[in-house]
């Protein structure tokens, strides 16, 4: 239990770290981080994923094939909203007319921000906003350049760990609202097998340990309904 704590405690250290770096580390910076607890390849990949999860992007990762990445020849079918959405903003950027060296580069990545948004599986996220946040990290990414010196393969690879870290969060909302669904399902499921079985109405302390978890824990599944316990 002790191991455990400690390791949440590291976790919401390196969560804080990534913060005070505007939600953005490279792979270095955490096996550093946790270069003590001497951590296995595949617990920095968890560690990696949680960051994603709470949209920290992460140079120098990408999740394996089949989760986060997916190869060209692969790529996710476009809704016919986002068909709409991708031939406006390709026009958009070819009709730039860019008055600034700053506005050249801009416009210079704009498209490889959009064909790496078009390689990663968005599995319901919508292709703009998956558009924006690469834009976003673009435009950063490249202040840490003077106008020429940029790598374009590190920018790509920016660009990919703020992406992936958006689409990684939005996954993990999805998971706790199936996760919310399916206990508030079981608690109903519950409920309505105990009642017909006994006949009568079962109370939170019978279906609390029918279920074998607290009390607390019940009230709390019914205010995720948006219920509450009603005695008779």
């Amino acid at each position: 239990m002790a191991d455990k704590l400690k390791f949440q405690e590291k976790l919401s250290g390196i969560l804080h770290l990534a913060e005070e770096k505007q939600m953005h580390l490279n792979i270095e910076e955490i096996e550093k981080f946790f270069e003590e607890e001497a951590l296995s390849a595949q617990q920095i990949e968890l560690v990696c994923d949680y960051l994603l999860s709470q949209k920290v992007a992460v140079s120098g990762y990408e999740k394996k094939p089949g989760v986060i990445r997916q190869a060209e020849e692969e790529r996710e079918e476009l809704t016919l909203e986002e068909q709409e959405y991708l031939e406006s903003y390709l026009r958009e950027i070819h009709e730039m007319v860019p008055r600034t060296p700053e506005e050249s580069r801009l416009a210079a990545y704009m498209p490889l921000v959009t064909e790496e948004a078009l390689k990663l599986p968005r599995q319901g996220v919508f292709l703009g906003d998956v558009i924006q946040e690469g834009n976003v990290s673009l435009v950063g990414a490249l202040l840490a350049y003077a106008p020429g010196e940029e790598k374009k393969e590190e920018i790509l690879k920016e660009i990919r760990a703020s992406m992936c870290a958006l689409l990684e969060s939005q996954l993990e909302m999805k998971r706790q609202d199936r996760k919310m669904v399916d206990r508030v399902s079981d608690l109903e499921a519950t409920i309505r097998e105990m009642s017909d079985g006994l006949g009568r109405k079962v109370d939170v302390e019978e279906v609390a340990e029918k279920m074998g978890v607290s009390e607390e824990e019940i009230e709390d599944i019914l205010k995720l309904a948006g219920e509450e316990w009603k005695e008779e």
